[in-house]
């Protein structure tokens, strides 16, 4: 095993490839600025190409930029395609970002079939099968690191939210276990659970809602987007090499609240 980076360097994504899924927008952009801004040449994709090629110029004036790729995350054929061509433009990411998510707001007696598999499908299926793509092209490597986009809905019960909490808590799980399938291997697999952050997906919040979440947040506010980008660098880094199967809550306190 060569040498951890002595002080700062072993935080440092130089000379590393990023793909973030879901960085055209809220939190996948601001991690994919973020990895591009420690070093790793960064491409991102999702299903606005517009959004991916505006974000991609903001990666491009903080580091190196990669490409847009537009897709579907929630079909395994485009995810396997997607992983095709990222390995003819380069080679197979050294680091990958699952940052796709939706969200269904509305009492669990509301929810349709429609809302369990669009939040399904896009919170779990997608992640799932972009793990094993990526997962299985970073094992033939024998290294690599994946990142997944979780919830503090992973760890507690959210009225209004049946479905995504569902989502979420998959989500925590199939990072724990494909991380302690593929840890021997030299790829890993962590996630980060954001507290509150305002985003497109949640700035509809309900004012009584939104009073909750700042009265059990002891920092008394909502995150900033830059605030999630030291722990995705952190868990991308040589820093986090022994660190798998780990999701990491930045939430301002939220879950050490206890009752």
């Amino acid at each position: 095993m060569t040498p951890m980076p002595a002080g700062t360097a072993a935080f440092s994504l130089a000379g590393q490839s990023a793909l973030v899924i879901g960085g055209g927008s809220g939190i996948g952009r601001a991690i994919a600025i973020g990895l591009a801004g420690a070093g790793a040449r960064t491409s991102v994709s999702g299903r606005r190409k517009d959004w991916l090629e505006e974000a991609i110029g903001a990666i491009g004036a903080k580091g190196p930029a990669g490409r847009p790729y537009p897709l579907d995350a929630r079909d395994p054929r485009a995810l396997a395609g997607l992983l095709a061509q990222l390995q003819k433009d380069g080679g197979t990411p050294d680091i990958v970002v699952n940052a796709q998510g939706v969200i269904a707001t509305k009492p669990a007696l509301e929810i349709g079939e429609d809302d369990y598999d669009r939040v399904m499908d896009t919170n779990v299926k997608s992640v799932f099968f972009s793990c094993l793509a990526f997962g299985r092209a970073m094992l033939a490597r024998g290294s690599g690191s994946i990142v997944n986009i979780s919830s503090l809905a992973a760890y507690r019960g959210w009225p209004g939210s049946a479905v995504y909490g569902m989502s979420k808590h998959a989500l925590k799980s199939l990072t724990e276990t494909f991380g302690a399938e593929w840890a021997a291997q030299g790829v890993r697999v962590n996630a980060i659970a954001p507290g509150f952050f305002i985003t497109d997906l949640n700035r509809a919040m309900p004012e009584e809602r939104r009073k909750r979440a700042l009265d059990r947040t002891p920092m008394r506010r909502f995150g900033e987007l830059p605030e999630l980008v030291g722990a995705a660098v952190y868990l991308c880094s040589p820093a986090a090499r022994y660190v798998t199967g780990a999701t990491i809550a930045v939430d301002g306190g939220y879950l050490a609240t206890g009752i």
